[in-house]
């Protein structure tokens, strides 16, 4: 028999005492001299969201028409899936699908944004065609609408604002994307860009009828792990955070890339590190699930932000899964994570394949 749901986040959420590796420069959230209350971390926290915003930037002012287009429908195994076209620019439409459950509802639903590459990587295979996508245990919009969840999988911005340059080169389509992104709105990043576009995603799925506004989860691998984890730190809707071995420290990975925030982040005088966006979260449930990018050394950023979550009473909420077992997690590491949502949202468990 395995731990208990409530043994599931007592697990993750204990300080580690093993080796982190070498030191990540990390400064206190509360400086020397400054007494750790609620009411000091609350002026420091208004002090790190808004030098955060002014590190993803801005876009040129432009009209973004409103209103979603619907694509296609298409009945699943585990699911009914609708296609729309969301506007995220005046010339741009992100791909996303949304999955409900096969049983509707009764009440309110959880719900669960699941940021990535391409949405069909997440649903678990192609509306059209039927055919199964592989890597299953990334399916991560299949096992959650199996698990009661309104799901929506949506699409990175590179692959709706330009077109495929046909090179072949690994990046280049991303590269020729951040060039017109910051051509067009030199004060902004990708990042800020992955951010603005998850959040039309996220305006979307919680308006559908229905949705429990107290249980909201956002989910991503890699990519979807770091546009999971900054729109879970900077939207107060989202109760729960789980990112997939995205790399939190920028050393950790190419986080200096011109569609993330580009080589300044790099520079020894960054004005920000991502234990302050952390903490900021709170009280939004985080757990990290590492396996190649994170790892022992990923245990300081959680370390730095616990003061915060335990100052709020919230030590069970933020922790940490390390399969230690390459990029993509094993089916092990998933169904302890699901466990832990469950946990934080107060659901019961719910039968699912991976």
């Amino acid at each position: 028999m395995g731990p208990s749901m409530a043994s599931v986040s007592e697990l993750l959420s204990q300080p580690w005492s093993g080796e982190v590796g070498p030191s990540e420069g990390l400064a206190p959230l509360f400086p020397p001299g400054v007494t750790a209350t609620r009411e000091t971390w609350a002026g420091l926290r208004a002090d790190i969201l808004r030098r955060w915003q002014g590190i993803l930037g801005e876009p040129e002012p432009e009209e973004v028409p409103p209103g979603a287009e619907w694509v296609r429908g298409a009945e699943l195994p585990d699911c009914l899936a609708e296609e729309y076209r969301l506007p995220t620019s005046p010339t741009a439409r992100q791909r996303v699908i949304l999955l409900r459950p096969l049983v509707p509802a009764s009440g309110r639903v959880p719900a669960a944004i699941v940021p990535f590459y391409n949405p069909e990587a997440m649903v678990g295979c192609d509306l059209g065609s039927g055919e199964a996508a592989d890597a299953p245990t990334l399916h991560f919009g299949r096992h959650l609408v199996q698990q009661g969840y309104l799901v929506l999988c949506g699409q990175a911005f590179p692959y709706n604002t330009v077109s495929d340059p046909g090179t072949g080169v690994t990046f280049d389509w991303w590269r020729a994307a951040a060039r017109k992104l910051l051509e067009q709105h030199p004060r902004w990043t990708g990042m800020g860009r992955l951010v603005r576009d998850t959040r039309i995603a996220t305006d979307f799925l919680l308006a559908q009828p229905g949705v429990d506004p107290e249980r909201v989860v956002i989910i991503g691998h890699s990519l979807g792990g770091k546009m999971a984890f900054y729109n879970g730190c900077l939207d107060a809707r989202i109760r729960a955070i789980i990112a997939s071995d995205f790399g939190i420290g920028f050393r950790a990975t190419n986080w200096q890339d011109p569609w993330y925030l580009g080589p300044k982040v790099l520079d020894p005088a960054f004005p920000g590190r991502h234990h302050e966006l952390l903490a900021a979260a709170c009280p939004t449930a985080f757990l990290l699930v590492a396996g190649q990018y994170d790892g022992p050394v990923s245990r300081q950023y959680l370390g730095a932000a616990r003061p915060v979550y335990e100052l709020h009473g919230r030590g069970p909420a933020l922790g940490m899964l390390d399969h230690a077992s390459g990029h993509r997690p094993p089916e092990t590491a998933m169904r302890t994570a699901y466990a832990w949502l469950a946990e934080q949202f107060g659901l019961p468990q719910r039968p699912y394949r991976i």
